[in-house]
């Protein structure tokens, strides 16, 4: 009957070898492969707006993949920062992702706590120079001077600190590109931006008109924050340079403890200031 012939071509069909497999496979890839055609996961096609590449350089969209961080990835690299030489792993961890949102207000945020805490200390220092005088009976001296902003410490502090990370960092980076070294410019700026934030709670302790304080404070702040650069860069400046290495690597850590140093003498020594005992 029709009936019969209907359920004996389901049944053959059903049960030819290789018949329903070879269906599945025509429908479906296998699983665990993609498609022949298909682009990688994390790359963007020619044309595509999601580009940044499609943009000239005076274009701000370029820029986008190194601001795109969140909170949590800024936090981290802020903490790993201070840990100075204990944390040498953070250019292997931003290495494909460095960004310029933390270095640009890291250093900007510098910029305003040196320049203010190095105003106030001095405020406080004229205070109690005028306190001595007033007890050593030079009152007169007292009412002809008069102490004001020193503005020039916030000029200053904007040259040091973004020359410091973008103006030596992009000469690094040439240095580095001389020697055949694939780093990106972007890295060099990550690593030099957030090597500063160790900087911005010694602005506050430097306030404290002891000497030996001071110097202590500094230098250890130089010292992390220069370990941090140098443990950081060094696998990628002795493979670019390796019979140069020490001498990159000392000029680089020569010319942070002279950042260090100019800290402690500009912004947070104060001339005709009595100091605690041990100042210098």
């Amino acid at each position: 009957t029709e009936s019969n012939l209907n359920s004996s071509t389901v049944t053959g069909q059903i049960g030819r070898p290789g018949t329903a497999a070879a269906a599945a496979a025509g429908s479906s890839p296998a699983a665990g492969s993609r498609p022949a055609t298909a682009p990688p996961a994390n790359t963007t096609l020619p044309g595509d707006p999601d580009d940044p590449n499609q943009y000239p350089f005076w274009n701000v969209r370029r820029y986008r993949p190194l601001f795109n961080v969140d909170t949590k990835d800024v936090v981290w690299r802020v903490g790993s920062s201070f840990l100075g030489p204990l944390k040498p792993d953070f250019m292997a961890v931003t290495m494909a992702s460095p960004d310029l949102y933390g270095p640009f207000w890291v250093a900007t945020t510098l910029i305003f706590v040196t320049a203010v805490a190095g105003n106030y200390a001095d405020f406080i220092a004229f205070k109690s120079e005028q306190k001595a005088a007033a007890a050593g009976g030079d009152a007169g001296s007292i009412h002809e001077r008069q102490w004001y902003t020193d503005y020039a410490k916030m000029s200053f502090s904007a040259l040091l600190f973004y020359g410091y990370v973008f103006v030596l960092g992009l000469a690094l980076y040439f240095a580095l590109r001389w020697f055949k070294s694939e780093i990106k410019l972007s890295n060099v700026w990550c690593i030099y931006g957030y090597s500063l934030t160790i900087f911005i709670p010694m602005a506050f302790v430097c306030i404290v008109p002891i000497g030996w304080v001071r110097w202590l404070v500094v230098g250890l702040a130089t010292g992390m924050s220069g370990l941090f650069i140098v443990s950081n860069l060094k696998q990628t400046i002795y493979d670019a340079a390796p019979a140069r290495a020490l001498m990159l690597l000392g000029i680089i850590a020569g010319i942070h403890a002279a950042v260090g140093l100019l800290l402690r003498l500009y912004f947070f020594h104060y001339r005709g200031a009595p100091e605690a005992a041990g100042s210098g």
